[in-house]
């Protein structure tokens, strides 16, 4: 192999990683859309879920994972309301500024009625790319700033979330 293959398989490489964690973003911010949309139905506890729901969004697309999960283990409220569950890493192998510390991201529950499970506490959706596991992934500040913003379909009619 030559250098230029060898370029072009980091580059490569590089791009796909992106490109997956990037669809874990997208798939966290319209999950919560979708749960705060249903909850605009529901007039019981509305005021407080879509509180927490709404600082989530502002979080993510501020790229403040770390605000979450600190708010995440302050208010057990919080952690039950949101759609996902924050835990930073405590291993991080080299030192990197807190732009890019990388958090866990747990699902509580799949939100979206076209997921399927694949095998017991593996959940996949069938509507993005079926190879990617949404029940847990690690997402960095950076990765949540710049991949929450777009327009999402919710239940039919599209949110744009800029």
């Amino acid at each position: 192999m030559t250098e230029n293959d060898y370029k072009e398989a980091y580059n490569s490489a590089t791009k796909e990683l992106k490109e997956k964690e990037m669809a874990k973003v997208k798939e966290i911010v319209k999950n919560t859309l979708i749960k705060l949309d249903k909850l605009k139905d529901d007039k019981d506890h509305i005021d407080e879920q879509i509180k927490y729901l709404k600082l989530d969004l502002d979080d993510l697309k501020e790229g403040r994972l770390d605000r979450i999960e600190e708010r995440q283990a302050k208010d057990p409220k919080a952690k039950k309301i949101s759609v996902i569950l924050v835990i930073k890493e405590k291993e991080v192998i080299r030192e990197v500024s807190p732009w890019y510390w990388p958090y866990r991201i747990i699902y509580h529950q799949p939100i979206l009625p076209e997921t399927v499970p694949t095998y017991p506490r593996t959940w996949v959706t069938t509507a993005a790319s079926s190879d990617i596991n949404f029940n847990s992934c690690v997402v960095t500040n950076s990765a949540a700033k710049f991949y929450s913003a777009g327009t999402y379909d919710v239940n039919g009619h599209p949110v744009n979330f800029r």
